[in-house]
This record gives structure tokens, C-alpha cells and sequence, in this order.
């Protein structure tokens, strides 16, 4: 039984999938069922990869909730000036 799943790869694994599965002589399908048959979720590599993307989504939501707050605590008229600033940039 066949499956679909879609994936958003970064570049790179997007490149090296492309790379290797053509260096095999297989589809990027094949390599990709390949992979993830036989992949080892214990092997440090992975989970130290692992570790830094969670590490990463954690550093910027926490970003995002230190802007959050600090937009609360800006008056009107700070807000008003920060949309204005961007609106020039926007401009330009």
C-alpha cells in the first residue's frame, strides 16, 4: 500500500535529496521511503539535530512573546509612530 506525504524541506535536505537519489538510480520517493525505513531516531546525530531545531522554536516563540509584551506597553501614540516608521521603510 502506498502512502502521499508532503514535506517542506529546507534547501539543503531538498538539494541532497534530489543529489542522492539520482546518484542511486532511484526516484526521490524511493530514497526518501528509504530513509525513513531505516532511519535510527536514537542515533546522536539525529537527536542532537533534533534537540537544536526544538531549541530554535523555543528561542523564537519566546522572541515573539517578549515583542508581544512590549508592544502592549507602548502607548498609542509610540504605536502610531513604529507604523509610521514602517510604512516609510516599506516605501523605500
Amino acid at each position: 500500500m502506498k502512502k502521499t506525504v508532503h514535506l517542506q524541506l529546507s534547501n539543503k535536505a531538498s538539494d541532497n535529496l534530489n543529489r542522492l537519489s539520482k546518484k542511486l538510480g532511484i526516484s526521490c520517493d524511493e530514497f526518501a521511503t528509504l530513509c525513513f525505513e531505516y532511519v535510527d531516531i536514537k542515533h546522536r546525530g539525529i537527536t542532537d539535530a533534533a534537540r537544536k531545531i526544538t531549541d530554535k522554536k523555543k528561542n523564537e516563540s519566546q522572541d515573539n512573546r517578549n515583542l508581544s509584551q512590549h508592544l502592549q506597553q507602548l502607548s498609542t501614540e509610540q504605536i502610531e509612530l513604529l507604523l509610521n516608521k514602517a510604512a516609510q521603510k516599506k516605501k523605500n
